[in-house]
C-alpha cells in the first residue's frame, strides 16, 4: 500500500481488508486475533501508528519503528502463537505527524486454514466487515473439511449396502451418455464394475463400499438422504424485478417437490422445469438433455447450474442452494465459498476443487467444463447476448458463492451517444470497456477480462490503450484498479451519483432514462465556452437515423420526415447528430456544397442496430 492509498483510507472506515492500530510502544495484543482473520478470510492491510478518536482515524506515529515491526514479524514466526507461517512484509512510511507501518497479510492457503492461535483451534477468527469473529464451531468444521486432503466427496460409506444403495435408472441414463462420447469403453462391465471405475465405488479389505461421490450422482431417493437432509437446490420464478423483492414475496412458480434425489436426477428435473421459464422456447434432447444449438442463455443457465451442483459444499446440512429467477435477472446462490479468485475464476485452467470425484463424472458424459472454463463460457455466453458482465459474490467469511446473471444491455443507445461524443475510434472490446466505466465508475483487470474475453496481457494492453486516450486514470487502490477520468465524467455524465466501494466514495454515472424527446446538456469545456451534448434522440432523430444509413440530401431528409423548415430542422435535429458523431456529411471541409449529403458514422449503425434490438425487445415482453 503506498502512500496515497494509505491517506485515502484513512478518510474511510475500517472495513473487511483494513485495521488500523495505535501500536505507539509495543505490538497490541488485538494484532494477532486481527492476522488470524485475514489469513481465514481474504486478506487485508493491519496498519501501525494510526488512532481513533471520535470515529474518525488519524495519524499518531509508532515509536521506535524497527523495534515493533521486528517484534510484531518474530510473533508471527513463532508457532507456538500461530498456527502457520504467514509471508508478511511491512512497509514504513515517514510523514510529519510519525512512521506508519502497514502489513499485507495474504490470505492462507487452503490446507493451512484455519489458522489459529496458541495451539488452540478454538482461537481462530474471520472477517466480518470491520470485526474479528471467533470461528464457530461449524465455521471450523468447514476449514477443516476443505483442507483435508482426502476430498469429503471421496470418503468411504461403510453403512450402506452396494447392492441396495444405487439408483438403476440413474446408472442406465449415465451409462449411455458414457457409450456415446466413449464408444466401446466399460461396455462389458457390471454395473458395480462400471461404478468401481468411476471412483463411485471402492474396494477396502475386500468388500465393495459405494463412496459418498457414488450416492450424491447415482444414489436412490433413500440412499441419497441418508447423507444430505437438505433439499439439493430450490428453484424459484418471480415476476417481479430484484428491487421489488422482498423475503415475504410468494414465488410465481416454484419446483415442486423441491428435490431431494440425487444429482443426475436433479438435473433432469432442472431442465424440464427452465423449459417452462425460458424467454424463447425451445426443444431439449430426452436423452442427451441438451439443445443441439446450445444458444447463448442456455449455456449460461446450464453452466450455472451444474457448478451450482457439483461445487457445492455438501457437508453443510443446514443452508440449500437456491436459483431465483426475477424479471431483471437470474442469482445462483451456493453454500461454500470457491476455492479461486474472482480473476482465477474467469481464466481458463484447473482450478482446486470441492468435490473433484463428482467433477469427473459429469465432465466424463460432457455436463461439466472442461479444464476449468465453466465461469468462462457463463461470461461468453452472457457477453454474446450483449448484457453486462455476471457478478461474482465470493464470500471467504460467510462460506458462500453467488452468482448473478443481469438481463441488462450493456450497450445502450445512451451509451452509444456518448461514445460517439469522444472524438476517439474504439473497437468492440473498448466500447464494452467504456460502456461499463461509464456505469460503475472503476473497474479492475478482472472486469476488463469478463467483458472482453481477453488473456491477461491482452487486457492489460487494452487498459493501456484507454489511460494513453485519457479515457480511464489508475485509481491508486492498486496495480489493477481503473476508473473513468474526471473530464470524462463532467463531460459525458449529466446526471451523477455516489456510490461506496472499498470504503471511499467514486463518483459514477447514472444515465438518463431514454425518451422519444430530443435532450442536450450545456457542458463548460473552458472559461467561456459551453457546447450542447446530445444525451438521446427525438423521434425525428430517430427517422433521420433509421434512413441515413445510405447518404442522403438535406431535402431528401426533410421529405423523409416531413419538416419544411430547414434552418429549424438543420439546427436542432441534424447538426446535433452531428456534432454528436452520429451523421457525417460526406463533403466535410465544404459544409454549404450543393453536393453535400449525409450519412451515418460507424457509432450511427451501431446506434441504429441497438436500437432495433431494443424496439424488437419491447414487442417480445409479455403484458403485465
Amino acid at each position: 500500500m503506498n502512500r496515497d492509498e494509505l491517506l485515502a483510507r484513512l478518510k474511510s472506515i475500517e472495513w473487511n481488508d483494513i485495521e488500523f492500530k495505535q501500536a505507539t510502544w509495543a505490538v497490541p495484543k488485538e494484532a494477532l486475533p486481527t492476522v488470524s482473520a485475514f489469513s481465514n478470510t481474504a486478506g487485508g492491510h493491519l496498519v501501525f501508528g494510526v488512532k481513533q478518536e471520535n470515529g474518525a482515524f488519524s495519524i499518531s506515529g509508532v515509536i521506535e519503528a524497527d523495534k515493533i515491526q521486528n517484534d510484531f514479524l518474530g510473533h508471527l514466526r513463532d508457532r507456538n502463537k500461530i498456527s502457520v507461517f504467514l509471508p508478511v512484509e511491512g512497509q514504513l512510511h515517514s510523514f510529519d505527524e510519525g512512521t506508519v507501518i502497514v502489513f499485507y497479510v495474504p490470505e492462507a492457503k487452503r490446507n493451512e486454514k484455519p489458522v489459529f492461535l496458541d495451539g488452540n483451534p478454538k482461537r481462530a477468527y474471520i472477517r466480518r466487515g470491520g470485526r474479528d469473529d471467533t470461528c464457530t464451531g461449524e465455521e471450523l468444521i468447514c476449514f477443516m473439511r476443505d483442507a483435508s486432503e482426502i476430498r469429503y466427496d471421496s470418503e468411504l460409506l461403510p453403512d450402506l449396502s452396494v447392492e441396495r444403495c444405487f439408483d438403476e435408472a440413474s446408472v442406465r441414463w449415465y451409462r449411455q451418455r458414457h457409450s456415446e462420447r466413449n464408444p466401446g469403453q466399460y461396455e462389458q462391465l457390471s454395473d458395480t464394475e462400471f461404478l468401481q471405475q468411476m471412483a463411485c465405488v471402492a474396494e477396502k479389505r475386500n468388500e465393495l463400499i459405494p463412496t459418498r461421490a457414488g450416492i450424491l450422482i447415482f444414489g436412490t431417493d433413500a440412499a441419497f438422504r441418508q447423507i444430505l437432509k437438505r433439499p439439493i437446490v430450490d428453484f424459484q420464478v418471480y415476476r417481479e424485478s430484484k428491487a421489488n423483492y422482498s423475503a415475504e414475496a410468494r414465488w410465481a412458480d416454484r419446483m415442486t417437490p423441491v428435490p431431494e434425489e440425487n444429482l443426475l436426477k436433479t438435473w433432469q428435473s432442472l431442465v424440464s422445469f427452465y423449459t417452462k421459464h425460458a424467454e424463447h422456447p425451445f426443444a431439449i434432447d430426452p436423452g442427451s438433455l441438451r439443445r443441439a444449438d446450445d444458444p447463448p442463455d442456455y449455456i449460461s443457465f446450464r453452466e450455472a447450474t451444474i457448478n451450482l451442483l457439483i461445487h457445492q459444499d455438501f457437508g453443510v446440512q443446514t443452508r440449500s442452494p437456491t436459483i431465483l429467477f426475477f424479471r431483471d435477472q437470474s442469482e445462483f446462490f451456493n453454500p461454500g465459498d470457491a476455492f479461486a479468485s474472482r480473476e482465477q475464476l474467469i481464466d481458463p485452467g484447473e482450478k482446486s476443487l470441492r468435490n473433484p470425484s463428482i467433477v469427473a463424472a459429469f465432465r466424463r458424459i460432457g455436463l461439466s467444463d472442461q479444464a476449468g472454463s465453466g465461469v468462462g463460457a457463463i461470461f461468453a455466453s452472457w457477453r454474446q447476448l450483449g448484457n453486462v458482465p455476471p457478478i461474482i459474490e465470493n464470500d471467504k467469511a460467510q462460506k458462500t458463492f453467488r452468482l448473478i446473471l443481469p438481463k441488462d444491455k450493456l450497450l445502450t443507445e445512451a451509451q452509444l451517444l456518448a461514445q460517439a461524443n469522444l472524438g476517439v475510434n474504439l473497437s468492440e472490446q473498448e466500447a464494452a470497456v467504456f460502456a461499463y466505466l461509464t456505469r460503475k465508475g472503476q473497474i479492475d483487470l478482472a472486469d476488463v477480462k469478463g467483458l472482453t474475453g481477453l488473456n491477461g496481457p491482452a487486457a492489460q494492453g487494452l487498459v493501456q490503450r484507454l489511460t494513453v486516450q485519457a479515457l480511464l486514470t489508475p485509481t491508486g487502490e492498486g496495480a489493477h484498479c481503473f476508473a473513468l477520468t474526471e473530464h470524462l465524467r463532467t463531460r459525458f455524465l449529466p446526471e451523477v451519483v455516489e456510490i461506496i466501494k472499498h470504503n471511499q466514495i467514486i463518483t459514477t454515472a447514472v444515465f438518463p432514462k431514454e425518451t422519444t424527446e430530443q435532450a442536450t446538456v450545456q457542458v463548460a469545456v473552458g472559461a467561456s465556452e459551453q457546447v450542447p451534448l446530445l444525451v438521446r434522440l427525438s423521434s425525428v432523430q430517430w427517422a433521420i437515423v433509421e434512413h441515413a444509413d445510405t447518404p442522403r440530401t438535406l431535402n431528401e431528409l426533410l421529405a423523409l420526415t416531413g419538416y419544411k423548415q430547414r434552418p429549424f430542422f438543420r439546427a436542432n435535429h441534424l447538426e446535433p447528430l452531428l456534432s454528436g458523431g452520429i451523421l457525417r456529411r460526406t463533403v466535410p471541409d465544404k459544409p454549404t456544397s450543393s453536393r453535400q449529403q449525409y450519412v451515418l458514422t460507424e457509432a450511427g449503425v451501431k446506434l441504429k442496430e441497438i436500437h432495433r434490438q431494443a424496439e424488437a425487445a419491447k414487442k417480445q415482453e409479455p403484458s403485465q
